[in-house]
């Protein structure tokens, strides 16, 4: 009799705990997750920014609604806006979004684009109630500048190489070169790379990886106190010692109203025999005149991934015969798999506003 009551009491028991379990497990699954929206123009790039893992991630944390949204104007989207806690962006959609449709957005806890700023996303009145709101904003400058330093630090190895003379005349003579007269100052040993506007994050990041060369680094900046630039490993100049001194000039200058055309002639003037000019930042920032009419000279070199005032650069442009200035398609910022770093900082950064983290990049 005792055993049986025994027996009754252990199924009670028993029984309780799997309905505890039961309800905890029921509990769990009706939890639910964010929802992610995600809007850029055109809609298949989220497919570049974004592999198979970046999506299991994001699908771990959140409910993601794929379908991309271009344009935040079109009718039909309320329920989705209404129900959005996260934005993806990319870059911008058709239209910005405004005061009114960010009211449409009750729940909007935070907005990570996979571009330099996500604050472009909207208009100054939508940007106004962002802050009032207390929404986050994460960008991805920096993860996109990283290939900009690499593309700079690239060139400057085979610029200081010679490496584009050498291939030229190689191609055009198709005979044996004679390196110790065609070459006699090329190599990266003791050469000295100057860097204007060594403050930004991209100069930064090329400080980073010249490093590790047998380089002399000059530094301007406004913002970079002698003993950061010695920390990073260079020496802090002003803009006409730069010019003046340097083997190659790296510019890193944002295009604004006060730095519009600010490389003019002076400071092409101011150049060593043979020296390069890399110019991966905006076009704008450089007098184009100025800089066209010292290179007819032949006397200095450039590399220039950005030009103004046409980019692409117009067919009939000096620029496209000059032997001493190579010329590429504004390639150096993340494209191919490199779109794919912008893309992973997106799933970090929305990860880190889902589990209340601070965040990598915030605005």
């Amino acid at each position: 009799m005792l055993y049986m009551v025994c027996c009754r009491l252990c199924d009670n028991i028993v029984n309780q705990e799997r309905k505890t379990l039961s309800n905890e497990g029921v509990s769990r699954m009706s939890e639910s997750k964010p929802n992610v929206i995600l809007t850029m123009q055109p809609p298949e790039l989220v497919n570049k920014l974004m592999n198979d893992t970046q999506w299991d991630r994001l699908n771990a944390v959140a409910n993601v609604d794929r379908n991309v949204i271009t344009d935040f104007h079109v009718e039909g989207l309320d329920d989705r806006l209404a129900a959005a806690d996260y934005i993806f962006s990319g870059w911008g959609p058709d239209a910005r979004i405004d005061a009114e449709t960010l009211a449409k957005m009750p729940n909007l806890k935070g907005i990570a684009a996979a571009a330099g700023n996500a604050w472009r996303l909207l208009t100054p009145e939508a940007l106004e109630a962002v802050k009032q709101r207390g929404i986050q904003m994460s960008n991805s400058g920096y993860v996109n500048g990283i290939p900009v330093a690499e593309y700079c630090m690239a060139m400057i190895l085979m610029a200081n190489k010679d490496f584009f003379r050498a291939e030229r005349i190689y191609r055009e003579r198709r005979e044996y070169i004679n390196r110790e007269v065609e070459f006699p100052t090329a190599g990266n040993y003791e050469k000295t790379v100057g860097l204007v506007t060594a403050g930004s994050r991209i100069a930064r990041h090329l400080l980073g990886l010249l490093k590790g060369y047998r380089l002399n680094v000059l530094a301007e900046s406004r913002s970079m106190s002698e003993e950061e630039a010695v920390s990073l490993g260079a020496k802090k100049a002003d803009l006409e010692t730069v010019f003046r001194e340097s083997d190659i000039v790296s510019l890193h200058t944002p295009s604004l109203p006060a730095t519009q055309g600010m490389i003019g002639a002076k400071y092409f003037k101011m150049m060593k025999d043979g020296a390069w000019f890399i110019n991966s930042a905006r076009g704008a920032v450089v007098d184009a005149d100025a800089m066209i009419a010292e290179l007819k000279t032949g006397r200095i070199n450039a590399i220039l991934d950005v030009t103004d005032p046409d980019e692409p650069l117009s067919a009939d442009s000096p620029l496209w015969d000059m032997p001493n200035v190579i010329l590429t398609p504004h390639i150096a910022g993340s494209e191919g798999t490199e779109l794919q770093g912008m893309g992973e900082n997106v799933v970090n950064e929305l990860t880190h506003m889902i589990k209340g983290e601070p965040l990598e990049f915030g605005e």
